[in-house]
């Protein structure tokens, strides 16, 4: 059967991955250790497990090859930034000893909910007030496992991070695993295409991360390929999802396009008059839009001050 949707096919092994062979390398080592511990007669846990790097470059993906690996019976997932006290109280109750909690994004874990993660990771207890304020009851915890990701790890408190057992960074990947993945997923999907040029296409506009590579790319190019009914994606399908996708030959969407023409016209410009220029806020410029501007060096900048390179003025003439 023909898959539809990028995300019906989902990696349940860290042997799936393609690219970040150091990350994957971490894990198996930590992996072998734990269930060579188990076979001892050891009550060793898995992690706690840290996951750090870009957005969009794989982290809960690896999260759940890893809770497959373990075999354990149940994902309890959420997202940190509106995750309370009670929310988190209330998963590491219910967790056991075949549990993998994962919370995403836990650079947003507020304050007090960091202080009770600590708390039970720290005395695998949690502690609630009597009435009256007298005393504490202890709730005793399973030796449940705990799996972070984050794009900003020194945004998690001190003592936190420094629990953290395994410490895998992701980075950026290259054309070539991007690549790889494409192929595995259209492979996967039965998604026919009619050369390699498909995958390198859709790999050099995907800002060196899988989700934009997969969920967007791919995906778009399925849809034009399967509203002409058919069952074969050409290049000329990719390129007609870029061009409705207004995406170019470097990745770059309007939004970006219409930042690098904003510096081209000043030799350099202040982010906040950027900002009312495009009609975006200044911190989603700094954390969406020039990252990959900063690393393909098609703009520099100094404290508040932004200006367009040389290689930044000739992609946009």
């Amino acid at each position: 059967m023909i898959g539809t949707d990028i995300n019906q096919v989902q990696l349940t092994s860290l042997s799936h991955i393609k690219g970040q062979d150091k990350v994957v390398d971490v894990l198996n080592v930590n992996l072998a250790a734990y269930f060579n511990s188990r076979q001892n007669g050891s009550g060793a846990n898995f992690g706690p497990a840290l996951l750090v790097g870009p957005s969009g470059t794989g982290k809960s993906l690896v999260a759940k090859a890893v809770h497959s690996e373990l075999a354990n019976l149940d994902l309890i997932e959420a997202n940190s930034e509106m995750l309370t006290v009670g929310e988190l109280t209330s998963m590491l109750i219910q967790a056991t000893d075949e549990t993998t909690i994962f919370l995403d994004e836990a650079q947003s874990l507020d304050s007090k909910v960091q202080h009770v993660l600590l708390t039970a990771l720290s005395e695998k207890k949690l502690f609630t007030p009597k009435k009256n304020n007298k005393g504490c009851y202890e709730i005793p915890l399973a030796n449940f496992t705990l799996l972070l990701a984050s794009t900003h790890e020194y945004q998690i408190q001190d003592a936190l991070r420094n629990r953290m057992r395994i410490y895998a960074r992701f980075d950026y990947y290259s054309d070539n695993d991007l690549i790889g993945i494409v192929k595995q997923r259209a492979d996967a999907l039965k998604w026919q295409y009619e050369s390699e040029d498909v995958l390198r296409v859709i790999a050099e506009r995907s800002k060196q991360t899988p989700r934009i590579a997969l969920n967007r790319n791919l995906q778009m190019a399925w849809n034009v390929c399967s509203s002409d009914n058919r069952a074969i994606i050409t290049l000329s399908d990719v390129i007609r999802a870029f061009e409705l996708l207004d995406i170019d030959e470097m990745g770059l969407d309007t939004l970006e396009r219409s930042y690098l023409k904003e510096l081209s016209k000043n030799k350099t410009m202040k982010l906040n008059v950027i900002s009312s220029k495009i009609g975006l806020p200044r911190q989603t410029i700094c954390s969406v839009i020039e990252p990959y501007l900063l690393r393909h060096d098609l703009i520099e900048k100094v404290g508040s001050d932004r200006c367009i390179t040389d290689k930044g003025k000739s992609h946009i003439e």
